[in-house]
C-alpha cells in the first residue's frame, strides 16, 4: 500500500450497541450520525511478514478488517458506482490500545509505530458477509463477518469520497468489532479470509527484531 490509510469507526452494529449509553451523556449527547473517521499514517505501515512493535507497560490489541484499495482517482463517487474506482482489497489489523473515548482523536492508541500491518491484494466478488477470522499462535480467536457493518464497503467509500478525493494505492479499513483480540511479544497473529492473501505478523517488544 503506497498510499493514505484511512479507518472508520463504530461501523461495527457491536460498538454502537456497547457504546450507546454513553454516547447519551456529555461530551456527545447523541450517537455519531455520519461515520467517525482517523487516519493511519506512514509510520503505522507493516507488510505481511513484518514484526509489530509492542510498546512497554500497555495493553494492546488485534483488529483484523478489510482494506478497501483505491485503483482510480475518486471523488463524489455514488455508492452504485464504487466497484469502478477500486483496485482491490486486502487484509489489514488496525492494531490499537483500548479505546476509552471517541471525543477526541485516539492518536496515541492507534497510530504508534507498526500499529496498521496490511497484507497483499486480491479481490472478491462481494464484500456482503466476508468471514474474517484471527488467529493467534495457530489457534482462532475471533470471527466476525462484514454482513454486521453498520454502513457497506460502498456507503463507506461514498461517504469519504465526498469530501477526500481518494487516490490510487489509498486504502479504507472498513471498521472491528467491539471485541478485540489481546495480542502480547512472542505471539504469532494471522488474519485470514476466504479468497484474500492472509496477512501474518509476530509481535516483539518495541526496540527489538522479530
Amino acid at each position: 500500500m503506497k498510499g493514505t490509510v484511512f479507518s472508520v469507526a463504530l461501523n461495527h452494529r457491536s460498538q454502537i450497541d456497547a457504546w450507546d449509553q454513553a454516547f447519551h451523556q456529555p461530551p456527545y449527547k447523541t450517537p455519531p450520525k455520519t461515520p467517525v473517521w482517523f487516519i493511519k499514517p506512514r509510520n503505522t505501515h507493516l507488510a505481511n511478514g513484518g514484526a509489530i512493535p509492542f510498546p512497554a507497560g500497555e495493553q494492546v490489541q488485534s483488529g483484523a478488517t478489510l482494506a478497501v484499495v483505491i485503483g482510480n482517482t475518486a471523488r463524489k463517487v455514488p455508492a452504485e458506482r464504487v466497484a469502478d474506482y477500486l483496485a482491490g482489497y486486502a487484509l489489514a489489523n488496525d492494531i490499537s490500545l483500548p479505546e476509552s473515548s471517541f471525543y477526541r482523536p485516539a492518536i496515541q492508541a492507534k497510530c504508534r509505530d507498526g500499529f496498521c500491518p496490511l497484507g497483499e491484494i486480491g479481490s472478491l466478488v462481494t464484500t456482503d458477509a466476508v468471514e474474517i477470522i484471527t488467529e493467534i499462535n495457530g489457534v482462532e480467536q475471533d470471527r466476525w463477518s462484514t454482513a454486521d457493518l453498520v454502513r457497506s464497503v460502498p456507503e463507506l467509500i461514498a461517504a469519504i469520497s465526498d469530501f477526500i478525493t481518494l487516490q490510487p494505492g489509498d486504502a479504507v479499513l472498513i471498521g472491528t468489532p467491539h471485541q478485540r483480540v489481546e495480542i502480547k511479544p512472542g505471539d504469532e497473529v494471522r488474519v485470514r479470509a476466504a479468497g484474500l492473501p492472509t496477512l501474518t505478523n509476530r509481535v516483539v517488544q518495541a526496540g527489538e527484531t522479530a
